[in-house]
């Protein structure tokens, strides 16, 4: 509101003098009659009147919104001429009721906000029952999750990883699960390590559930639709393995999520576009991948912009994200280690690891240790319907955005994503996680699209609600028959038994070569009477650490006493002739004390312990960083 004098009205004076002999004035007013408000300023509504002002509504040219520059604004409403008088004349704060010509269409079917609420929270928990259920027993546990969890332990023990850090990944995400790590009691609350590990996953992925349903919400502000995504989300076999597990990609994943809603959400708050950009950068330094949804998440900022901040705004994203995201790359310039000692610049006197050569290196790799064929086997049968919805959905969205832009965003987000699994080199069948909430959110939106328009067509508003509650309802049953064996098999038994018996047959003392997931369970006592491993140590790092190849085993297979190994990890060592020589002549000089078996999915995981013969003298204390961490 503002209060306006009202200069077109003449007043005229006449002075007068009183007995005190001062001078007084007297002011006469006319009597003007009332304006018409359609004619004074039809976009104003006139409040209050009086003889020397009035209070009319503020007129601001142009959409209020800040949002987005193409948007269709519904018609003004105008109001019946003779009653403009009427509100003019009135004495009173509040408009009147009065009727419109053009009244603006209502919605219609308003529920209460209690009833989304109740909902998401349903929603919500069941996400979380879906992915709590038989966590600790499925899927099996992976090398990767070892490696995180112990570097986590790490972590709190003031190193960056158990062995000597290469620069295989930034240390942001395994620091925040050290940070979670004593707000659950310790590593060792729910059994082992690894089982505290998926508990911390649980959070992330709840958090990422409800991130999806928000992100949904703010685009096309449909309830329904929210839901829709929030269950293909939170229900896919897929989403439920992999965000059981301790991998960089689900941590990475809730970042780039929140920063996504901080975006969407800002409406130009410059506040919220550096919360955003401060988002996406730990998202940059909890995995590198992160990278390839920058140029996106830049257009994400200039789409939810106003014009007149939206340099300010790019520039202060950009920035933070880079600035924050680029600190990994000081590190190694601060440790001289971000050239490659093959150069042979003048300042490099001595070898050592190279942040350039790291990932070099790493797009050298062959696809036999992970090929995009076998990954995409993997996940036909962990659930055709939503990799084929991820083709679809953001091919659809991308033809869409030509006509309304938003949608080119999600469409843009996979599109990005699937260019680099389908580029070459190593792909895992763990890369898709990044790409199950864009699925989510890009078939939200053009369910959501496609059921409109059919209820439109229809007239019959309604409709768009049933249409994609029909969608759930045939999602919820086809999820549980293809997630039956997330919840009844339990591979993750063998790993755990062949622990048990190391713990009660072995010597603490003994060289062991073992997986990473049993390194941290090993290394540090789970309860008073339970003993502590120091010689056990991960396979790869005994066959290529000079530490423990050189110094401690004396390149000798005699010193190996256990080879504790599954099918994955022999398979990894037969293939690996060169690199692995001292575990395979071990092997060859060891026999079977021990097999755990246990179903895993249509095969059988196989944890087979083997005991050296002979063997010599106790290796000694290995010196220096030899990867115990002490």
């Amino acid at each position: 509101m503002r209060r306006e004098q009202k200069e077109a009205m003449p007043v005229h004076s006449k002075a007068t003098l009183t007995k005190a002999g001062t001078r007084h004035m007297s002011l006469t007013v006319p009597q003007t009659p009332p304006i018409d408000l359609l004619h004074d300023n039809p976009q104003r509504l006139m409040l209050h009147r009086r003889w020397n002002f009035t209070v009319h509504t503020t007129y601001r040219p142009g959409p209020n919104t800040g949002m987005l520059r193409r948007i269709q604004l519904p018609a003004r409403p105008r109001y019946i001429s003779a009653q403009a008088e009427r509100l003019s004349d009135c004495e009173t704060r509040e408009v009147p009721r009065i009727s419109l010509l053009n009244p603006l269409p209502g919605h219609k079917f308003l529920a209460p906000p209690w009833v989304e609420v109740a909902t998401l929270l349903l929603g919500l928990l069941v996400s979380l029952l879906g992915h709590a259920f038989n966590v600790f027993q499925f899927p099996r546990y992976e090398l990767d999750e070892g490696t995180y969890i112990s570097s986590a332990w790490a972590i709190l023990h003031g190193q960056i990883t158990p062995y000597p850090y290469g620069y295989g990944h930034p240390p942001l995400a395994w620091i925040q699960l050290a940070m979670l790590v004593p707000f659950v009691g310790g590593f060792f609350t729910f059994g082992n390590a690894i089982n505290t590990g998926r508990v911390l996953m649980l959070l992330y992925a709840l958090g990422s559930s409800l991130l999806v349903y928000l992100i949904v919400r703010r685009m096309i502000r449909s309830r329904s639709a929210s839901l829709l995504a929030l269950v293909l989300f939170s229900l896919s076999p897929l989403s439920i393995t992999y965000q059981r597990q301790i991998l960089l990609d689900n941590i990475s994943t809730f970042w780039l999520l929140l920063s996504l809603y901080l975006l969407i959400k800002s409406s130009s708050r410059l506040h919220q576009i550096v919360l955003a950009a401060l988002a996406f950068g730990i998202a940059l330094l909890s995995k590198e991948i992160m990278l390839l949804f920058l140029p996106v998440m830049i257009y994400a900022t200039w789409l939810y912009t106003t014009p007149f901040q939206r340099k300010f705004a790019l520039v202060a994203f950009t920035y933070t994200s880079i600035a924050l995201g680029s600190s990994f790359v000081l590190l190694a310039i601060l440790k001289g280690e971000l050239f490659p000692y093959s150069w042979h610049l003048p300042w490099d006197t001595h070898q050592h690891l190279s942040l350039l050569q790291t990932y070099l290196e790493q797009t050298q790799r062959g696809q036999d240790e992970g090929s995009f064929s076998g990954s995409w086997q993997n996940w036909l049968h962990g659930d055709r319907l939503l990799l084929l919805a991820s083709l679809a959905a953001p091919a659809f969205n991308l033809v869409v955005g030509w006509w309304k832009r938003p949608y080119w965003l999600p469409g843009l987000l996979a599109a990005s994503f699937w260019l680099l699994l389908i580029r070459g080199g190593v792909v895992l069948s763990f890369y898709f996680i990044p790409l199950i909430p864009l699925t989510a959110i890009n078939v939200a939106l053009a369910s959501h699209l496609i059921v409109s328009g059919f209820s439109r067509w229809l007239r019959l508003p309604l409709m768009r609600v049933v249409l994609i509650c029909a969608i759930i309802a045939t999602l919820i049953p086809y999820d549980y028959m293809q997630a039956t064996p997330l919840f009844t098999q339990q591979p993750a038994s063998a790993q755990t038994g062949a622990l048990n018996w190391i713990r009660e047959h072995v010597n603490p003392h003994a060289f062991i070569v073992i997986n990473s997931y049993l390194y941290l369970d090993l290394h540090e006592a789970a309860g008073p009477n339970m003993p502590v491993f120091p010689y056990a140590n991960v396979y790869f790092n005994v066959a290529t650490d000079p530490e423990l190849h050189d110094k401690v085993l004396h390149a000798d297979w005699r010193h190996i006493e256990y080879i504790v190994a599954d099918s994955e990890m022999l398979n990894d060592i037969h293939h690996n002739s060169k690199q692995m020589q001292i575990i395979q002549d071990a092997l060859k000089h060891a026999r079977v004390r021990q097999q755990f078996k246990a179903q895993d999915h249509d095969q059988q995981l196989l944890i087979t312990i083997y005991q050296v013969q002979p063997t010599l003298a106790q290796p000694g204390q290995p010196k220096g960083n030899s990867g115990h961490g002490k």
